[in-house]
Order: C-alpha cells, then structure tokens, then sequence
C-alpha cells in the first residue's frame, strides 16, 4: 500500500455493517484515525462507487440487450429459431472435471425457461408449443446469453452478431470480451467496490478501441481496462460518444477516484 493510502487506514477495525446508510455508518465509527485522516476519506470513494456503478450498468443494460436481440434475430433468421435447447447446436467442449459445456447451458436454459412467468413464454406454455428463441433470450440473464454465444455452431449468426457490436471475427477473444464485461456488470449489480480493485476477469482491448480513446491511460487489471471497452461498445450501438463523455466527466471529478478507478491496489 503506498503512503498515500496508508494515511487513509484506520488504526484498528470496528465492526459496522455496510448495508446502513454510509454516511450513519461513518458517524458510528470511534474515530481512532491515523494522523490527518477525515471521514471524508472514506466516505467520498464509497459515495462515488454507488453512483459510478449505475452509470456503468447503464452501459452493461444496453449491451445486453443488445446482444440478446441481435443474437436471436440472426440464429432465427438462419432457421435455428428452435434448437436452442439441443445439444446438436453446440460445440463439444467439456470442463477441466470433464462435463459438457454444452450440457450445463442447456440445462440453464431449460431451467430459467421453466421457472419463467412471462407473458410470452406462458403464452407457448399453455399453448403446448416450444418458445421460439426470440422469446427465450428474454429470460435468459448475460451470463447465459455470453455462454450461448461462445459455443454456438452456427458460426454465421455468431459472427454477424459481434461484428455488428464492433468485436472481432475471433470468436474465442469476442467471448471472452462479452465474459469480461458479465464480470463487471456482476460486480456492480452486487454492489461490489471499485476504487482500487484489481479485476480478475478483464477483456482483451482491441486496436480500434485504444483509437477511440486515445488518452485514457489505465494499469493492467484495473477497472478502466473494462471501461475503455464498455465505452467503445455502447458508444457503437447507440451511434455517439454520448456515454463515454459521461464516463469520463465522471471520472474527471475527483482526481484520487480517478487514480483508483485506472490503478488497481495489489495487496500482494
């Protein structure tokens, strides 16, 4: 931990719970600082955080959803609008433990089908019909939609699919791209912290993303490693750099939240 931070560290540790209001939860703490430290510290990363994580799942919401409808659009428009479900439509790649791929996908998408109280999926249900896969996407969470796009066989409406979100014709790294960006949109639906992470998941950053942002200087495995792509892709679907001037403006506001965001903290 380098000085700066360390000025920042409470002499001991008190145990509060952080699912108070911070601001209550600071006022409970002893105050037994070390020299110069002010609550502010503490509060201001944590305040910044909450709001950062919305405008982040901004971006992850409208990713998503564009891949959902551009995934199930191109699948049916080649005729797999039903055989989501089977195992003849996946790859055959198993686990270290030796477990199908395939097969626990398969398994996750009948499961959220079946759990499904939608309209659209009652509707098929009651009519003893089998949903067609625009109407599945719709219950299906990212993660599965991330998993369906890495082993899909048809190689067609896969790549259509990434090369419409600005990815790459690899379909191993485009994946692991969408993967990273589950992983961030994950850590901010669980309210996880973001100042001073270091990221276990961060996708691979393409030569036309460091184009578009040519001044946004990050370390490995901090979270604007993830930011610079979720930026490039959100500003592709929605055709303006309308969201990545709110990221940065954001970012721009406190000049230590900002190292935080671009530096992750190695504990080791």
């Amino acid at each position: 931990m380098n000085a700066r931070l360390a000025n920042h560290t409470p002499t001991h540790k008190t145990p509060v719970s952080l699912t108070a209001d911070l601001r209550h939860t600071f006022l409970y703490l002893t105050h037994d600082f070390r020299p110069g430290a002010k609550v502010s510290d503490f509060l201001t990363p944590f305040m910044l955080d909450d709001q950062f994580r919305r405008l982040i799942l901004e971006g992850t919401s409208r990713l998503e959803l564009t891949l959902r409808a551009r995934l199930a659009y191109n699948l049916a428009l080649n005729g797999d609008a039903y055989n989501y479900d089977e195992p003849d439509s996946y790859r055959d790649i198993a686990y270290p433990n030796g477990m199908l791929k395939r097969d626990s996908l398969i398994s996750n998408i009948k499961g959220w089908v079946s759990r499904s109280h939608e309209v659209c999926i009652r509707h098929y249900r009651h009519q003893h019909e089998q949903p067609p896969v625009w109407a599945v996407v719709e219950v299906l969470p990212f993660d599965t939609l991330s998993k369906m796009l890495q082993l899909h066989l048809d190689m067609d409406a896969v790549a259509k699919t990434v090369l419409s979100l600005g990815l790459c014709k690899n379909r191993r790294r485009a994946s692991e791209i969408v993967h990273a960006m589950v992983y961030l949109r994950n850590l901010c639906s669980h309210h996880s912290r973001l100042w001073n992470r270091e990221m276990v998941i961060t996708p691979a950053v393409l030569k036309d993303m460091r184009a578009a942002f040519p001044e946004f200087a990050y370390e490995d495995k901090s979270v604007g490693n993830s930011l610079i792509v979720l930026m490039y892709l959100v500003d592709r679907i929605n055709g303006d750099r309308e969201y990545s001037h709110r990221i940065l403006d954001f970012l721009a506001q406190d000049d230590s939240y900002r190292h935080g965001i671009l530096h992750p903290l190695h504990w080791d």
